[in-house]
């Protein structure tokens, strides 16, 4: 018969397992961040960063099956860290428009020290490494949608009775981001018209901001 202690290991195996699994995984997407950080993303290579992680080549395939996938992940991971401040930031009473100004500057400096810094040899990145390299950017903003949702419910201003029936938080956080987006993938880098538009349409004509 099992002791309790026997037991208790047995049961704690499976999540000790799981937990290196996580942690190692997370050693490798720092490894590729600090040397796309220090390189671009050019400098990028799966033993460089198996290297750097403290694992095999073997295994970083695993969770990784392709260099793209790795770069993905790097990129996925400046992306978060440089607009996590302001995303995360609401201001006490602010309202969606200016939220949304102040997302978008912080969005545009982001995405232009990622063509600068990280895609410095972008000649030297296959076009399916280049093409992945944006959608990381676009994937941040996805997920950003709830942070947005939020903003929006918070803010009295807005004249929900002006707005077509059935219009959510939701379907307005999805037009901002797609909008965003589209002005980031023409190289407009310039979100004026998408604020005006916003304001006018969210707010009574009464409202000052």
């Amino acid at each position: 018969m099992k002791s309790l202690h026997a037991a208790h290991l047995e049961e704690r195996a499976p999540r000790n397992k799981d937990e290196e699994a996580c942690a190692r995984r997370e050693r490798i997407i720092e490894a590729a961040y600090r040397i796309g950080e220090r390189g671009g993303l050019a400098a990028i290579s799966a033993r460089g960063v198996a290297r750097d992680a403290e694992v095999s080549v073997g295994y970083l395939y695993k969770l990784f099956p392709s260099k793209s996938d790795i770069m993905v992940a790097a990129a996925q991971r400046y992306f978060e860290r440089s607009l996590s401040r302001e995303l995360c930031r609401v201001e006490a009473g602010e309202p969606y428009v200016e939220y949304c100004r102040r997302v978008w500057e912080q969005v545009q400096s982001s995405f232009e020290e990622f063509h600068h810094e990280w895609l410095r040899d972008r000649e030297d990145l296959p076009k399916q490494d280049l093409a992945a390299a944006h959608g990381a950017m676009t994937s941040v903003l996805t997920h950003a949608g709830a942070q947005l949702e939020g903003v929006i419910e918070q803010d009295n201003r807005i004249d929900w009775t002006s707005l077509p029936e059935g219009t959510m938080a939701s379907s307005i956080a999805q037009f901002t981001m797609r909008a965003m987006m589209d002005s980031l993938k023409s190289g407009e880098g310039d979100a004026t018209l998408l604020l005006a538009l916003l304001k006018k349409g969210l707010y009574s004509p009464t409202e000052t901001h």
